[in-house]
Parts: C-alpha cells; structure tokens; sequence
C-alpha cells in the first residue's frame, strides 16, 4: 500500500469519525457516499472509504476507552453471545468499513451513470 493510499485512509478514517460524532452511525454512509460521488468511484474509493471506516471507529473507539471499561464491556456482552470479546470488538470495526464500502461503491457508480448520460447528451447521443 502506497504512503498515499495510507494517507487517503487516514483523512476519509477522520471525516467518517466526525460524521459519526455529529449524526451518528449513518453518518458514516452519508460522509462515504459523498466520498464516491467526489472521487466519482475511482480506482480504489470504496477500499479507502472501508478502511477509513475501520480507522475512524477504531479510534472513536480508542477515545472510548482511555475513558471506559471497553474491555469490560466487550467481555460480558462476549459471553452473553457466547463469542470472545474480540469478537465483539471485530464486528465493531467491520460494521463501518463494510457501510462505508458499500456506500461509497453505490454512490459512485450512480455518479459515473448520471455523468455518463449527460455527457451522451450534450453530445447529442441522447
């Protein structure tokens, strides 16, 4: 992975982390779709819009921790599952990488689609 490809990650990872913080876990399909539509679904956004998402919780839930007992917390909701509470803490992180994977593919996909049709039109084709 290329130093920019990491640094791609980190700065969508932070815009998903402040979505979550001002609206919530759909904040991260909102920040990740605007995400596809601006890059328009290039080469590798819906793998930086996961990684992000995995970054950006991974931190939220970092900051969580150095105030809380998230171990703790991962452990008995753990055994109520009856999984490990790394478990727990996976399926924390891979809920946003997979929102925002999902959301940025959908949404640059459409923006290529809408961008297509215009651009047969304005050359008649249409």
């Amino acid at each position: 992975m290329s130093g920019r490809a990491v640094l791609r990650g980190a700065l969508v990872g932070a815009a998903l982390a402040l979505a979550t913080l001002a609206v919530g876990w759909w904040g991260v399909a909102l920040a990740a779709a605007l995400w596809g539509l601006m890059t328009r679904g290039a080469s590798g956004t819906p793998a930086s819009a996961a990684v992000g998402g995995a970054l950006g919780w991974a931190a939220l839930l970092a900051a969580d921790a150095a105030r809380g007992p998230v171990g703790a917390v991962a452990e008995s909701l753990g055994s109520v599952m009856q999984v490990p509470g790394v478990a727990i803490v996976a399926a924390t992180l891979l809920f946003p990488a997979a929102l925002a994977w999902a959301a940025a593919t959908v949404a640059g996909a459409a923006s290529r689609a809408v961008g297509g049709r215009t651009s047969a039109r304005r050359a008649g084709g249409d």
